[in-house]
């Protein structure tokens, strides 16, 4: 009884090469074809088990190196803000990051505020007065805090400092005013 052959493993050809294509490219794709039909040929008449030992292992190796490219490369299907389209609340979550990831390289430059502002009042134009304002309170609320911060760091230097100088203001002195009363006569003596 013999041992069943092995059905040959179906492999695609290469696309052939266009004219437009020439130098390494070219030959790579004409090795491209030229192996597509040696494994071909080879597959027809692998009746020693070593060689077949062999294809076999090479196969495995082929897809081993595939799963690994597929694994460690970029993947269409990664969030990015040209293909991410958010649905739900932790989505619209999700994008705000992308989108924060993606402008905060330009926050040391000078028209980064104005960047800001320019998203914020473009953002703004469709929403109704209620929702405006939500934001603006949201807003105040990040910068009140900032602000509190701001204060705080502040205060710890300004005691660490010299204490404020102030100003000391005395009496007037009474130079005209002699005895301390007035004497009315003295006032129309022209000689």
């Amino acid at each position: 009884m013999q041992a069943p052959k092995p059905q040959p493993a179906v492999e695609k050809n290469a696309p052939k090469p266009s004219g437009k294509v020439g130098g390494k490219k070219a030959k790579s794709a004409e090795d491209k074809t030229s192996e597509a039909k040696k494994t071909v040929v080879a597959d027809d008449v692998l009746a020693d088990p070593l060689a077949e030992k062999l294809r076999q292992q090479r196969l495995v190796e082929e897809a081993d190196y595939k799963s690994t490219t597929e694994l460690f490369a970029k993947r269409d299907d990664e969030k990015t803000l040209d293909n991410f389209i958010p649905k739900s609340e932790n989505d619209f979550l999700e994008y705000a990051e992308l989108l924060f990831h993606k402008i905060r390289p330009y926050d040391k430059s000078f028209h980064y505020m104005g960047l800001l502002k320019s998203v914020m009042r473009l953002s703004m134009t469709n929403m109704k007065a209620a929702d405006a304002k939500e934001v603006a309170s949201s807003i105040t609320a990040i910068a009140n805090e900032k602000l509190k911060a701001e204060k705080e760091a502040n205060a710890g230097k300004k005691k660490q400092g010299a204490k404020k100088k102030q100003l000391h203001v005395d009496k007037p002195d009474d130079d005209m005013v002699s005895g301390g009363t007035y004497d009315a006569l003295d006032d129309y003596d022209f000689m």
